[in-house]
């Protein structure tokens, strides 16, 4: 889980304490109430994957942090490209999954930036031919593998690397939406409902929710 991954989840947990402390307001009303069970069901997703054991190397070879730097900038670039083609297709799990920018992946633990550059590589390959003309091209996919093999070497030398798979980093980066989407476009609205009556609930969901968009 990289950093603004782990701050969302931190907020997501927050909203979650303050929904429970509070369910006698909600739960009578059902279509609130089962929104919250379903962002509590995703928030617990969340929190199983997060909770594997993750090893990371130590140190910062130089090499290491050349591989992971030159990975980090074509990895993130080739996402957000990506990521309009997604977007103009209104494919909310594609965006999803090429959700990450430069900083998500150079400044995650090393063993998770492997996995989120495998993850969009995986992503990009299959949509290459619809990707061609969003500068996605059979030659950046190619660069991009040497990119991550070389960056894998480098921490094989370093040892001690164990992370998710690519299908649960590609899992991971759905949830998060996954939540996103429950609380900006049904909790938030709905709960603006019960503002004028519960003027203390709704203040406290709000500044649990802060913290969610930073």
């Amino acid at each position: 889980m990289n950093k603004k991954q782990s701050n969302k989840l931190n907020s997501y947990q927050s909203v979650k304490g303050v929904l429970e402390n509070n369910q006698n307001i909600y739960q009578p009303i059902d279509i609130i109430n089962q929104s919250v069970t379903n962002f509590f069901d995703v928030v617990d997703q969340i929190v199983d994957i997060a909770t594997q054991v993750e090893l990371d190397t130590t140190g910062e070879t130089s090499a290491k942090i050349e591989a992971k730097q030159k990975l980090s900038n074509l990895a993130s670039g080739l996402a957000a490209t990506g990521a309009v083609y997604a977007f103009e297709r209104e494919d909310v799990e594609l965006e999803a999954s090429l959700s990450y920018s430069f900083s998500d992946i150079r400044y995650s633990k090393d063993a998770e930036t492997l996995e989120i550059a495998k993850a969009i590589e995986s992503v990009l390959l299959e949509n290459q031919a619809e990707l061609e003309p969003y500068m996605v091209s059979e030659q950046n996919m190619v660069d991009l593998h040497t990119l991550i093999e070389e960056f894998e070497r480098s921490l094989e030398i370093r040892g001690g690397v164990k992370s998710r798979n690519v299908a649960e980093t590609r899992r991971l980066a759905l949830l998060f939406r996954v939540a996103d989407d429950l609380l900006n476009k049904r909790l938030d609205r709905f709960l603006a409902r019960l503002k004028a009556d519960h003027p203390t609930f709704y203040d406290a969901y709000n500044n649990a929710r802060m913290i969610v968009d930073l």
